[in-house]
């Protein structure tokens, strides 16, 4: 399968270890199938740590159900899925996951799911859906939206969530719940973030070591850890050092690179990951992304009272801050990357992101002082190259 996923885009090769990402990344949807734990699918936004202290195995549905699988789909992509309930008008991404979900609810590898109230109405409709059809039970934590005069309620009432969380798996016979558990797990996923902000900052050299496809793929790894966190940490150490190497002795992935325009990439990708490629067709090179980013631009403090301070960290991501708040937070991540453009994606039927798109462009603007532009993705993204010349306008303009 990671062949033929291959031959319809391109990968770039120059990184050796990116291979070993790749395979883990393309065979994810399978390997749960073999899988001798509880398998909990998850919203991207939702730290793996939590399911990994249950005992069980995080499934990250966008990556795997909406982005690896979504390659072999066919006409029907979303028969499934509008049958049960949803609105055909719904996000792809939403559409795509739910209708995968249910094509195979009778042999499903998911037990059961994890979804977050409060956060987005869509995803957590789409969860419910595939949680009754699948007859696989279905939790959720509330998670406040973020006010810094409400911190200390909203940190109290999420700590809660949680705790009632963990609880509700240990009542079940088969878990006993310890925060040493949470504590042990966030150390973990602490060290990949690192790791993570290390490659992250390698792209804000004058040369970025690796594709814009590359990093796409190693950013959204933060979603479940593949699956297998100790492997992966080991693979992007191999990784990182690579990249350093490559940039230590000039060895650049392509002199036609030399000249392209810094990328900083936000919002919603499409499901096609032949759009990273025709980036670079273009003439433009990502530095950044923030499709994953909350996950890993801050590790999670590791004290004696866990379960508040993963509260607090969850609380504060910026995708749960009302929009000018999250703008905010951003420019300082984008900054740090130095790109001569900031890219917007909006998914068509994702209105939370539609709504949000001139408010964060404009804030972006008076704080970088940089060209911005937004580019919406069909529902059903056959033809990526439909939107060549608006990005090819764009990095001219950028330059």
């Amino acid at each position: 399968m990671a062949e033929q996923i291959a031959s319809k885009i391109h990968l770039n090769g120059k990184l050796k270890n990116f291979k070993k990402i790749w395979e883990m990344f393309i065979e994810s949807s399978d390997r749960i199938k073999v899988s001798q734990k509880k398998v909990i699918a998850k919203w991207k936004l939702i730290p793996p740590e939590i399911i990994y202290a249950l005992e069980a195995v995080p499934y990250d549905l966008l990556l795997h159900e909406g982005l690896t699988r979504n390659v072999e789909r066919n006409r029907e992509t979303h028969r499934y899925a509008i049958e049960a309930g949803l609105s055909a008008d719904f996000c792809p991404w939403n559409l795509s996951v739910t209708n995968k979900i249910l094509s195979e609810k009778k042999s499903t590898s998911v037990t059961s799911f994890l979804g977050a109230s409060g956060v987005c109405d869509a995803s957590l409709k789409s969860l419910e859906i595939m949680s009754e059809q699948t007859r696989k039970p279905l939790h959720a934590i509330e998670i406040p939206t973020y006010n810094i005069q409400s911190e200390k309620n909203a940190i109290l009432f999420l700590e809660e969530e949680l705790k009632h969380l963990f609880e509700v798996f240990s009542e079940s016979k088969e878990y006993d719940y310890f925060e040493e558990y949470i504590l042990f797990e966030v150390k973990i996923g602490n060290r990949i973030r690192k790791i993570i902000q290390e490659i992250t900052h390698l792209l804000s050299h004058k040369h970025p070591p690796m594709s814009s496809l590359e990093y796409f793929i190693i950013h959204a790894t933060m979603g479940d850890y593949l699956q297998n966190p100790n492997l992966l940490e080991k693979i992007l150490i191999e990784i990182k050092e690579e990249a350093k190497e490559r940039i230590k002795d000039k060895n650049i992935m392509n002199s036609n690179m030399n000249d392209a325009s810094r990328i900083y990439y936000i919002g919603e990708p499409p499901q096609n990951l032949r759009f990273w490629n025709l980036i670079e067709e273009c003439g433009g090179v990502l530095v950044g992304c923030d499709t994953y980013l909350p996950l890993f631009y801050e590790t999670i403090p590791e004290t004696n009272s866990i379960l508040k301070d993963l509260a607090k960290w969850i609380w504060e991501n910026p995708y749960h801050m009302p929009i000018p708040d999250r703008a905010e937070s951003l420019s300082k991540h984008i900054k740090r990357q130095n790109p001569d453009c900031v890219m917007i994606g909006n998914s068509v039927g994702c209105r939370k992101l539609a709504s949000s798109d001139k408010i964060i462009k404009e804030i972006i603007k008076e704080k970088l002082k940089i060209p911005v532009t937004s580019i919406e993705f069909s529902s059903s993204n056959d033809d990526i190259s439909l939107l060549e010349p608006h990005i090819k306008a764009f990095i001219e303009i950028s330059k």
